[in-house]
């Protein structure tokens, strides 16, 4: 190692620049002024001086509240400590720099490795009491920042501050919106904010071509309000940042994608036609299913999440979580099974890693010690709503082959095809034991990705993979390496920017960029609040809302529907005849497009690129694209601005550059301009480029998919509107505020005093 010593450049500026065979970054430092920068190519990652440092420790303490899910963080700081003076050792391999502060030290190594062009590691000098860390990563004014796992208000993260901790992603998840206020209110705080999210990571793509992932799973914060700096803040032990830049952000997400690990392509089967989300047991299964047939719904799986039973809580129609078959709701099951695989459809089912102490699994995992455990040495129960459970301990080996097992007895030689694998958020920070002798706050994020490694192993060991799927709403780095498929959880059954349809294309945008290119939403929703109807809101899905939610459904890779919390509440797609048959109508469309949607999700499964992506993705010079947050490309060729607020008929659309033709006419529309174009029920909008390879699979959709005759008035008036764009501050404009907008603010005001009174 070389020493470069202060005393030898006191009277000297000396600038090394240091670019070799073992190092694939620029490191440039004078340690006259004891300024130092570090980039990637052209593009400067790392700056530091004395007056404005790029990294802190300090001490402080971090508090986790948590009631069923949702958890509340209070950070409180009591040392800062930045960083000055350094040294520098070089060798052809690495950079190691010495800062020191009082009779401490952090070494800072500077590297290439694990594919990654620059890995930079913390060592902070144990003497020194620290449990907080910032990392500054160079910014500009104008720069755009996406990621950080499923974000759901934002595409473009820029001015706000993200936690990166699993939790449930809340009720309204906008703390201006009144169903927001009812969730905090009468639910324990339980109405989310714009960042809370089932699948948060210390991930970001910046617009300046490079992306910064963080290789640990502690609580963090990502501070991207300032203009000339990114802040990272990490709560505990300092794991090493990783570092990449590429021509492009479609570059980077593939690499990304393939670093955590690549999902799988999804069976067949699955792109048929419709996974009907349905209940009630066997009887009403197949009352749905016949049905389904004859409305011409293509049904490609029935999705029966209350196979192991249910029971009723104030929220509503809740599952027993005793992951078995119940005969007394479904008798004969197994056969029946074996008969709908048979004539070509699927059963799909439901899984998370809870046990109610209620049922025998828990019995069998508590004799066995397989459950997290609290101070007393017993298993850790949680709340989960009016019913309690143990969680079982995936750090234990032992508790996992006996979960994957559970899996593969229960689930796969019954026959399933699929599963939901639900709630991987809800570890508890503090006060749980586990096997491995790390803490809640040590696992808790990366718990749902032992999750998904749990599912994953049962479906290689029964060799399945490519057969069976399952999807997960709770995630973290790595999770991808090991789920077949997620989902953007629990929406609400409406058209809200933070928590209904909207919210699920820059979750899907934001996930991709994090490398999860594969995932999708309920149709229809979940979230459903009839209850609210006494404080003047009620929350219940509309005709409207669920045929909207159906038709984005189109253009993404799984066409599946849910009844929601509540569904006798809410407008489900076997309502009505002209319901069914219209869903049915969206699903063929699902379907015959589904050679495209398989080409897209392969190349996801080989290269890493997204299934939905965002416009400035493909089309990275025109700037306009690069402000819409609201449509997105299926894939490279298939351009979609799904209707995503009531009453409109007419859409405002931006297409990038080229060639474009629309589904519902085939026509010619040039690029780089905005057209007005129809947008009723069952039409939405979506252009195809005039040179794709399926162009003569697109060209088919508007004579063999004729809009039904409607049977009654139409739910929509003629409204115009110009398609939300997301402008460098993320804020959300449109050219229109519908009537029923207004009367929303006006409902609020009155809500809000309404339930001031009920709690006097």
């Amino acid at each position: 190692m070389e020493r470069v010593g202060y005393k030898l450049v006191s009277l000297l500026y000396v600038c090394t620049s240091l670019v070799c065979a073992g190092k694939n970054y620029s490191l440039k430092y004078d340690l006259t002024t004891h300024n130092l920068n570090v980039s990637l190519g052209s593009t400067l990652i790392l700056q530091h001086s004395p007056s404005s440092p790029m990294f802190f420790v300090g001490a402080g303490k971090v508090d986790f509240k948590e009631f069923r899910g949702n958890f509340f963080v209070n950070n409180y700081v009591e040392d800062r400590m930045p960083m000055s003076n350094f040294t520098v050792n070089t060798s052809t391999e690495a950079d190691v720099i010495q800062f020191k502060f009082g009779t401490s030290s952090v070494q800072v190594t500077l590297e290439s490795k694990d594919s990654h062009p620059l890995v930079v590691t913390f060592a902070i000098d144990p003497t020194y009491a620290s449990n907080d860390f910032w990392l500054r990563v160079v910014a500009t004014p104008d720069e755009r920042v996406y990621g950080l796992g499923e974000q759901f208000s934002y595409l473009n993260l820029r001015g706000r501050t993200y936690p990166i901790w699993t939790r449930e992603q809340g009720v309204g998840r906008n703390k201006s919106d009144i169903v927001t206020f009812f969730a905090d209110t009468l639910a324990g705080g339980a109405g989310g904010d714009y960042h809370t999210t089932y699948f948060p990571q210390t991930t970001f793509m910046s617009s300046r071509n490079f992306y910064c992932h963080y290789g640990g799973y502690n609580y963090a914060e990502v501070n991207l309000q300032p203009s000339s700096f990114h802040e990272i803040y990490v709560n505990g032990p300092v794991s090493s940042f990783y570092f990449k830049n590429a021509a492009s952000i479609k570059d980077l997400t593939g690499s990304l994608a393939k670093y955590l690990g690549l999902q799988p392509k999804l069976p067949d089967w699955v792109y048929t036609g419709a996974i009907l989300g349905v209940q009630g047991g066997t009887d009403v299964m197949l009352q749905r299913y016949n049905r389904a047939r004859e409305n011409n719904v293509p049904v490609s799986g029935l999705w029966i999440q209350d196979w192991a039973g249910v029971l009723k809580t104030s929220f509503g129609s809740r599952l027993f979580w005793d992951w078995k078959w119940n005969p007394t709701l479904y008798p004969n099951l197994k056969t029946v099974i074996k008969d709908l695989t048979a004539n070509g459809t699927r059963v799909l089912a439901y899984i998370n890693p809870n046990l109610n102490s209620k049922g025998e699994l828990f019995k069998e995992a508590a004799n066995n010690r397989y459950f997290i455990k609290n101070s007393s040495g017993l298993p850790y129960l949680t709340d989960f709503g009016e019913f309690y459970c143990g969680t079982v301990d995936f750090t234990n080996p032992a508790a996992r082959d006996w979960y994957k097992g559970v899996i593969q007895k229960n689930m796969i030689d019954l026959g399933l095809s699929g599963w939901m694998a639900d709630f991987g958020e809800y570890l508890p920070a503090d006060g749980a034991f586990f096997y491995n002798n790390q803490s809640g706050r040590e696992v808790h994020n990366q718990w749902p990705t032992l999750w998904a490694e749990v599912n994953r192993m049962a479906i290689d060991e029964r060799n399945v993979t490519g057969d069976v799927v399952f999807w997960m709403r709770a995630g973290s780095a790595g999770t991808g390496k090991f789920t077949t498929l997620m989902w953007a959880g629990d929406q609400n059954v409406d058209f809200s920017y933070g928590d209904g349809l909207p919210s699920t294309i820059p979750a899907a945008l934001n996930m991709g960029m994090s490398g999860i290119g594969i995932t999708h939403f309920d149709i229809g929703g979940y979230t459903t609040a009839a209850q609210f109807k006494h404080v003047g809101k009620a929350l219940v899905r509309t005709e409207e809302l669920l045929l909207r939610s159906a038709e984005a459904a189109i253009f993404t890779p799984v066409f599946r529907s849910h009844e929601g919390n509540q569904p006798k509440a809410n407008v489900q797609f076997y309502s009505s005849d002209f319901i069914e048959q219209s869903f049915g109508r969206l699903a063929r469309i699902f379907a015959h497009i589904s050679n495209y949607t398989k080409s897209v999700v392969k190349d996801n499964s080989i290269f890493g690129t997204p299934v939905q992506r965002p416009l400035f993705m493909e089309f990275p010079a025109d700037d306009i694209s690069k402000t819409v947050t609201y449509q997105y490309m299926l894939g490279s060729d298939l351009l979609v601005a799904p209707v995503i607020q009531p009453k409109v008929t007419i859409m405002n659309v931006y297409l990038p550059p080229g060639d474009w033709k629309f589904i519902w006419d085939t026509k010619d529309y040039g690029g780089q301009a905005f057209h007005n174009v129809t947008a009723t029920i069952g039409k939405p909008p979506a252009f195809y480029k005039k040179n794709s390879y399926y162009a003569s699979v697109f060209s088919k959709i508007q004579s063999k998919f004729p809009l039904l005759p409607v049977p009654h008035p139409p739910q929509t008036t003629s409204t115009t509107t110009t398609h939300p764009t997301c402008n460098s501050g993320g804020t959300i404009s449109t050219s229109y505020v519908s009537a029923s907008r207004i009367g929303h603010h006006l409902c609020a005001m009155f809500c809000f005093m309404s339930v001031k009174v009920l709690f006097l």
